[in-house]
């Protein structure tokens, strides 16, 4: 792309599958938007990468992209263990940041990148692309105008029956931070909490296990796994209490002995309830229970493009994403309490 004034160089951190098959795929998609170079510890692997999307630089330390003036923001796609020593040191060099999912290894972590880009005064999105489907930006339109009344019960499931990710670093707590819980539990968190308007949350009650992952020979739809090297959790159930009143249950798994896998999330509020996906509104009418559902199969975007897209336009206007730090810092408090939870075996407050 041949570059003018209103164009926003990226660089990527992490040359693996994330950046492959979401983070760079979504900024190609962007107008005057240019990939100026990639980085990855790895010999030889954003090299590699550079030469398949034809990207003019490539590094083995991302701190050599980062001193490079020609690029103003930051694609962060490492596993977990790295996102916020990189996410806090592209604030500092002045480039705005979007981060892979989980946002951080834990709280204290997550809430060091929210601190470092308030006082660099740049954008630090999250990418929690299951909000950006169109089930859930018009379940979460009709909760915010009152159309169901005040919520009160919510389920937020993603229950995998065989779906362990075999590749990467998904399986070790030091480079991943947790499992199911922390890979696809922060999803239908997310989605759930967008969806209802982000209530304030009170305590957390959570449990996890594990298992399948110490086992031999389990069936799983990504092939094997080693397990003498797995020591993260196979799934985990919480229950969240928020101001209100308001109750979320969460159910995610990874590998489970159920019928097919599932993925939904159910709400009740004091004037109707919705159920994604599909979306499916539910009322009392004339005395019988009646329930709509909504064709939302217009979208053809994908929704890491849609991601990715929301965080430039907060970059060129100075709007907020609608994935904030401060969202991703929530999400991160309650994994932290599910898993102390479990640990503890006792509910933990978060206020």
């Amino acid at each position: 792309m041949t570059r003018n004034s209103q164009t926003l160089g990226v660089g990527i951190i992490g040359a693996g599958g994330i950046a492959r098959g979401a983070h760079l795929p979504g900024f190609a998609a962007q107008p005057d938007v240019a990939i100026v170079a990639a980085a990855d510890p790895m010999p030889g692997r954003a090299a590699q990468f550079a030469r398949d999307f034809d990207i003019p630089h490539a590094y083995t330390d991302y701190r050599d992209l980062l001193a490079r003036d020609d690029i103003d923001v930051v694609s962060v796609g490492t596993p977990p263990v790295a996102h916020a020593e990189a996410t806090i040191a592209a604030l500092e060099a002045g480039k705005h940041v979007f981060c892979e999912k989980p946002m951080a290894m834990n709280a204290d972590e997550a809430q060091a990148m929210a601190d470092a880009a308030e006082r660099a005064g740049r954008v630090l999105a999250i990418d929690f692309q299951t909000r950006f489907s169109r089930d859930a930006r018009r379940a979460h339109e009709l909760v915010a105008g009152g159309h169901l009344g005040a919520p009160n019960f919510a389920r937020a499931t993603m229950l995998r029956q065989a779906g362990v990710p075999t590749w990467g670093t998904f399986t070790s707590k030091a480079a991943n931070g947790g499992g199911a819980l922390i890979d696809i539990g922060v999803h239908a968190l997310d989605r759930a909490l967008y969806v209802l308007g982000h209530p304030t949350p009170l305590s957390v009650w959570g449990a996890i296990g594990r298992p399948f992952g110490n086992r031999d020979g389990v069936t799983n739809r990504w092939g094997s796994w080693d397990p003498s090297n797995y020591d993260v959790d196979d799934y985990a159930f919480a229950g969240i209490r928020f101001e209100g009143d308001l109750i979320l249950l969460l159910e995610c798994s990874w590998i489970l002995r159920i019928g097919q896998s599932v993925e939904r999330l159910v709400v009740s509020a004091a004037d109707g309830g919705l159920e994604i996906s599909p979306l499916r509104v539910f009322h009392d009418r004339d005395g019988f229970h009646s329930t709509e559902t909504y064709d939302t199969s217009g979208e053809t975007r994908k929704e890491h493009v849609i991601s990715v897209t929301d965080f430039i336009n907060a970059v060129r206007t100075g709007v907020e994403p609608t994935v904030t730090a401060a969202q991703g810092v929530t999400v991160t408090r309650i994994v932290d309490a599910i898993y102390r939870s479990a640990a503890e075996r006792t509910e933990i407050p978060l206020i």
